[in-house]
């Protein structure tokens, strides 16, 4: 019994001491480490310095360049770059057996399992990397891309974010932008707008064709070159299609404001000349269940006479002035400051 203790205080004891020389043998190589430890510390953060100052370098020289989003995305990109070319140096001098060569190897098969793992994410990335090269658009151009439809208020990295009409913001991911049809609304500086309207046969249609004119000349948002058009488009059962354009500034602040205006002109418009617009078919189902068929006809008829003779004798009234309409600048369908150069977008001016 005796033995037994003694041995197994002997083999505690022995334990002991190899961990306790295991923890020592830690500790001299620590403090025989700690002159590189030191410098490896001091050259990270030498480098870290190095590297912020570096990426608030290209992003000073992207915003001389009008290229503003490029250069944030670049300055990320040189940052974190030479912040892992200063780990790895800084490890290399902590530990002077490690071999620049493994370490590199190493992080080629770490950045292949983290390739499959963000897949997504560095398809958006570079998505946006593209986008900002090549420069559809820019920061203030009013884009549709699919369903979403609004302001560029910035291009990021994983995502380009839209300022809606509404006032709301939608995240599209750039690979989404970079694949899809984008429509730019602002890429010109001005862009046209079609309205369609119906008179009934009954009304001349130079007379109906200058009364619209003249409601259209009248209102500030549609540009006097080239004219508004009033154009006799379709000749239908029982009325007259008409199809109006006209070229405003590309901004969608001026389709409404524009569009508000001359429907309220063209209906002022009609009035004081005594024109009503109504399909005459509709008109003649509404009467045709308060009259007998053979007065209800001749009573369209007088009506068709009456309205004829009525137009050839009476003179052209000049319509009401526009409605007053504005937009407010705080509006997100108001025009933005551009923030980069057209110049350098996939659709300059010409």
């Amino acid at each position: 019994m005796d033995d037994f203790d003694s041995s197994t205080t002997a083999n505690f004891t022995d334990g002991f001491s190899l961990a306790w020389g295991t923890f020592g043998g830690w500790i001299s190589d620590f403090y025989a480490l700690l002159p590189n430890i030191v410098a490896g510390i001091i050259f990270l953060i030498f480098f870290a310095l190095l590297s912020y100052g570096i990426s608030r370098y290209i992003r000073a020289y992207f915003e001389r360049k009008e290229r503003i989003d490029l250069g944030n995305i670049l300055g990320d990109l040189g940052f974190w770059v030479l912040i892992i070319l200063g780990v790895l140096i800084a490890l290399t001098i902590i530990m002077p057996s490690l071999k620049p060569g493994n370490l590199l190897a190493s992080l080629g098969i770490g950045s292949i399992a983290a390739g499959f793992a963000f897949k997504e994410i560095l398809q958006n990335w570079l998505s946006g990397l593209l986008i900002l090269l090549r420069m559809p658009f820019r920061r203030g151009d009013q884009i549709q891309v699919l369903d979403a439809e609004g302001t560029v208020v910035r291009i990021e990295p994983r995502a380009t974010v839209l300022r809606t009409y509404d006032g709301r913001d939608i995240v599209v991911p750039n690979t989404m932008v970079y694949n899809s049809i984008v429509l730019v609304h602002t890429s010109q500086p001005r862009r046209r707008i079609e309205m369609d309207l119906t008179v009934g046969y009954d009304y001349e249609v130079r007379h109906i064709t200058n009364i619209i004119q003249t409601a259209l000349l009248g209102i500030e948002e549609i540009l006097n070159d080239p004219l508004p058009q009033v154009m006799c488009w379709e000749l239908g059962a029982t009325s007259l299609g008409i199809k109006l354009r006209w070229w405003i500034d590309s901004e969608r602040s001026e389709e409404v404001i524009s569009r508000a205006r001359a429907v309220q002109s063209i209906k002022e418009a009609f009035e004081i000349n005594g024109i009503d617009p109504t399909d005459p078919q509709l008109i003649y189902y509404q009467n045709a269940n308060k009259l007998p068929p053979e007065q209800d006809e001749q009573a369209q008829a007088e009506n068709h006479a009456n309205a004829k003779r009525k137009i050839r004798q009476e003179p052209f009234k000049a319509p009401l002035p526009p409605p007053a309409f504005t937009a407010s600048s705080a509006d997100p369908e108001s025009e933005t400051l551009k923030r980069d150069s057209k110049a350098k977008t996939l659709l300059p001016s010409e």
